[in-house]
């Protein structure tokens, strides 16, 4: 479709192109070896006044043909100075025939009339006979028509082959033939009125020229009156001798316009179609628009420029229309397939949601209803192990029942606490409170659980201002923190949790001597079920504790950092913000 669009662009192209592209270049330099003779109405005034006697001003007749200007003296008189100068030719664009009448002429009147250098118009009838001017000579070889032919519009751009008996005025002046006899050939117009170089009558008469004025030069003789008929070109209206001397300024410098066949322009013009479309679907919107607009437009500069150093026409408002409509249409078609896809994403994420919410639902169900049956369980072997506390080997089974159930009971509270954090109603409940003080509620909880594996725990806790935050989550970090590092130092190892004040942050760290992580492993701890690729079978966990202590100290606008080396331990850091905003953080 863009392609058939390009090419009824390119029919249009074809009609207009000429015009635009004369009118645009402007005047251009012509041949020096043409030379036109202008006769003006007035040179003829003096003796049609003394001819006609009932006329007051030879300015005010509007009624003049051709014969108008016929004096045989005069025209004697001009063709002797001519030829004195030995131009190469002379080409009469007047013609003198029947409408002269009966022109009786000396030998010396014919050697200047029938002069071979000079070159008569003929001209054709309303029944296309071909009418001979007096000067005729034997062999009819003095002759060339003036015809000119506009086009549909009126316009002159053409110039048509004429028949063979009767050759082109220009043909015979420049001694050249037109390149075909099958078409018009359009005129290569090189500016508007007066770029060539012209003389008056009077200054021929009265000797007003330079020297070798027409020495080998071609010189067109034509008539200048208020009256006279012009023709509508591309460069606006001319007289006949201008569209004659353009006819022979291209026939001159072979300056013919030349192009190829439509069928070669459609072709070229599907491969820009392609390239087009590879732009438009390869790059972004905004770079592939620069690039479909520098496209064009050198393509534009490059037709210009060919048209006017090698006379070869290219279209160069079509390929416009060629981008422009490809760039819609497959940007078009690209919006419609983005919506597309946009509606199958929405539907998925519809579904997703769906079965987010029925996993969630269902976790929530079977964790809740785990609860009341742990919390039974650890009350009978709380009961069963006060009543038989003097039983050793009881005793330690009880004991190993109750730390188990409360593992499974901190499991069950950690996935509790996700679906919590990650329901659409969740909130965190700012206040203004010491981290300090939560780091040793924290720290209190926890120390036992160190002593009993060997582990010490030393703290550097900077007195800070209070600062705003969710009280509860964040002693649900640190205590997160603190319970990995126990969890993964050995006996015998150290934590270390420090806490400072900078401009604009609160920091906490909690540095351990344990393992380490893996390089590999640093930004997968973070994620939600996933823990160290080593650790899997070697400690028990949900893999959930890192994920929620990066998703809470987010939520308060902080951010937590690791740095972990193997062998030497880990340092977990997070950071809140001192102005955090004072509203509730809806998620």
């Amino acid at each position: 479709m863009c392609w058939l669009i390009g090419c009824l662009a390119l029919s249009n192209d074809e009609i207009t192109s000429y015009d635009q592209r004369f009118q645009l270049r402007g005047d251009q330099k012509t041949s020096p070896q043409i030379v036109l003779i202008t006769i003006k109405q007035s040179d003829f005034a003096m003796i049609y006044d003394a001819r006609t006697n009932f006329l007051d001003n030879m300015s005010e007749v509007t009624d003049i043909t051709d014969s108008f200007f016929w004096n045989k003296p005069l025209w004697s008189e001009l063709l002797l100075r001519i030829l004195r100068q030995n131009p190469q030719s002379v080409g009469v664009t007047l013609y003198f025939g029947d409408n002269v009448g009966t022109v009786r002429m000396t030998p010396e009147d014919q050697r200047i009339f029938l002069d071979p250098r000079i070159v008569w118009a003929s001209t054709t009838n309303s029944l296309e006979r071909i009418l001979t001017p007096v000067f005729t000579n034997r062999d009819h070889n003095n002759l060339g028509s003036n015809e000119l032919r506009r086009d549909e519009d009126g316009v002159v751009r053409r110039v048509f082959p004429q028949r063979a008996e009767m050759p082109h005025l220009v043909e015979k002046i420049t001694g050249k033939k037109f390149p075909t006899q099958l078409a018009g050939l359009a005129i290569n117009y090189r500016g508007s009125a007066r770029v060539f170089k012209q003389y008056s009558l009077s200054e021929i008469i009265y000797d007003e020229l330079p020297a070798n004025a027409f020495t080998d030069k071609i010189i067109l003789i034509g008539a200048e009156t208020s009256s006279a008929p012009v023709y509508m070109t591309p460069m606006g209206t001319l007289s006949r001798t201008e569209i004659l001397a353009h006819i022979t300024d291209t026939v001159l410098g072979d300056k013919w316009i030349k192009r190829l066949s439509f069928v070669w322009y459609a072709a070229g013009f599907f491969v820009l179609m392609l390239m087009a479309v590879f732009v438009i679907t390869t790059y972004p919107q905004s770079v592939a628009l620069f690039f479909i607009l520098w496209i064009g437009t050198l393509l534009a500069a490059l037709s210009a420029w060919v048209f006017d150093t090698f006379y070869f026409w290219s279209p160069a408002f079509s390929p416009f229309v060629l981008l422009g409509t490809s760039w819609i249409i497959f940007i078009g078609y690209q919006a419609t397939k983005i919506e597309r896809q946009n509606f199958h994403l929405q539907q998925e994420q519809e579904y997703l949601a769906q079965l987010e919410q029925l996993k969630n639902n269902f976790v929530s169900l079977i964790s809740h209803d785990l609860k009341t049956p742990i919390a039974k369980i650890q009350a009978i072997v709380d009961r069963l192990m006060t009543q038989h506390a003097q039983e050793t080997e009881l005793g330690q089974d009880l004991k190993s029942l109750r730390l188990f159930s409360d593992e499974l009971n901190r499991y069950i509270q950690s996935i509790l606490k996700v679906l919590r954090v990650e329901s659409r109603d969740f909130k965190i409940n700012k206040e203004v409170a010491d981290i300090n003080e939560i780091i040793e509620e924290a720290l209190q909880h926890l120390r036992p659980l160190a002593r009993e594996r060997g582990i010490q725990i030393h703290t550097a806790l900077e007195p800070m201002f209070s600062v705003e935050f969710d009280t509860t989550l964040l002693k649900e970090v640190v205590i997160n923190l603190i319970e990995n590092a126990i969890k993964y130092t050995p006996a015998g190892g150290q934590i270390e949790v420090i806490s400072h004040e900078s401009e604009e942050f609160v920091h906490v760290l909690v540095k351990d001597t344990g393992e380490g992580i893996k390089p590999e492993d640093m930004e997968k701890v973070w994620g939600k079920f996933t823990r160290g690729s080593d650790q899997d079978l070697r400690t028990k966990g949900t893999g959930l504790g890192l994920y929620l202590v990066k998703y809470f100290i987010e939520l308060h606008g902080g951010k937590v950092t690791m740095e972990s080396k193997v062998g030497l331990g880990t340092t977990v850091a997070f950071t809140l913000p001192l102005d955090a905003e004072e509203d509730e953080v809806l998620v």
